[in-house]
């Protein structure tokens, strides 16, 4: 087992750390926050990258130089216009979550298909297999809407909130509530097939590999459940903190992400812990793979790390940001947004040193701004 420790300052961490702590707490307390921020994730196809943006916007955004290719405007009221699931592409439609309790189908030329008023705001991203596209919204439902035309197929009722991305595997929707459970439903009348009780809210999206589901929880517990029964096979609760963002599997690891501000590699078949990663700010969004060699790790240290496969940090890039948007990644490139209203983009060696190749503010009349000195 490795355990790497990154230089820090305990009392500027313990600060961040509660500052965040409070942000979810108070989300997680109303049934909405008075100015959203947003902090989606991208979806990547034929050369563009689509993101949701804090000023109540998805962007088409060119990866090669981060230039505007469209931006689609959110419909509803302007206070609460705001994107915090990650964009899902099907074929020529971008399907969108906005936290202004409605949901998109937008064309690829960047206008709507169709939009659809749900019953609340909306956290989690959405999923689309089957011809369905299915999120989850703040009134403790899960919908499942006809991706051609965004007519309800159904909905299922759950005791609290709803913000975790449901994962769609073999006909079975998984996906986390606030009333502390798990469950798998039926994708084509979303009948429930089991129900899995953890010891606090799930707002993590799940990740379904090898036959099991792998989530963590607010009870500070990281979860491997049986995909078919929902019975627990091993949890692991070496974390002291929740967690929120998404699981990433990687060959025979399981990468659980914390608040507490560690990576946990974990064995996917046993939940051994095999090593760990430690930063200075709780892990908000996902990390992802990086040229099939190296996983990228952002935090609200404001650092992306490159960490190889063995749990050597290799290098970082500070943006002196907090940056809680999942990450992205095509090839060698890592893609990500910033609380600075700024959307940026790394290339990475194959040694793992960053370089930022540009940077995109969302609030900006001439987003790409040349000459501005790179972070790294």
């Amino acid at each position: 087992m490795t355990h790497l420790h990154t230089p820090k300052n305990t009392r500027a961490r313990l600060i961040v750390l509660a500052v965040a702590m409070f942000a979810l707490m108070a989300l997680a307390g109303c049934n909405r926050i008075s100015t959203p921020e947003g902090w989606s994730g991208g979806a990547i196809d034929n050369g563009t990258l689509y993101m949701g943006t804090s000023e109540g916007e998805v962007r088409a955004i060119d990866v090669e130089d981060g230039s505007t290719r469209w931006r689609f405007a959110l419909h509803g009221e302007d206070q609460y216009r705001a994107v915090y699931g990650t964009p899902v592409l099907d074929g020529d439609t971008l399907y969108v979550g906005g936290y202004d309790s409605v949901l998109y189908a937008i064309g690829l030329d960047g206008r709507d298909k169709w939009v659809e008023p749900l019953g609340d705001t909306i956290v989690g991203g959405p999923t689309v297999a089957d011809g369905l596209v299915v999120v989850g919204t703040s009134d403790g439902s899960l919908y499942a809407l006809d991706a051609e035309d965004g007519s309800k197929r159904w909905s299922f009722p759950t005791g609290d909130k709803v913000w975790s991305t449901p994962a769609l595997s073999d006909g079975v929707a998984y996906f986390g509530s606030l009333d502390h459970s798990v469950y798998a439903v039926a994708l084509h009348n979303g009948s429930q097939q089991w129900r899995f009780g953890t010891g606090g809210a799930v707002a993590s999206s799940p990740v379904v590999h090898g036959g099991r589901v792998y989530v963590g929880a607010f009870d500070g517990a990281f979860y491997a459940l049986n995909a078919r029964t929902g019975l627990e096979e091993w949890r692991f609760e070496g974390a002291s903190n929740w967690y929120w963002a998404r699981p990433l599997v990687y060959g025979d690891m399981i990468m659980a992400p914390s608040l507490d501000g560690n990576l946990y590699a974990l064995n996917a078949d046993t939940g051994n812990l095999l090593w760990t990663v430690e930063t200075e700010g709780p892990i908000v969004g996902s990390p992802a793979v990086v040229a099939d060699s190296m996983i990228a790790l952002a935090s609200t240290d404001g650092r992306v790390r490159l960490i190889g496969m063995g749990g050597s940090v290799l290098d970082a890039c500070n943006v002196n940001e907090e940056i809680r948007t999942p990450l992205v990644s095509q090839g060698d490139f890592v893609y990500f947004g910033a609380r600075d209203h700024s959307i940026r983009a790394l290339r990475v060696k194959p040694n793992g040193n960053p370089d930022e190749e540009w940077v995109h503010f969302t609030n900006e009349e001439s987003p790409t701004q040349r000459g501005q000195a790179a972070a790294c």
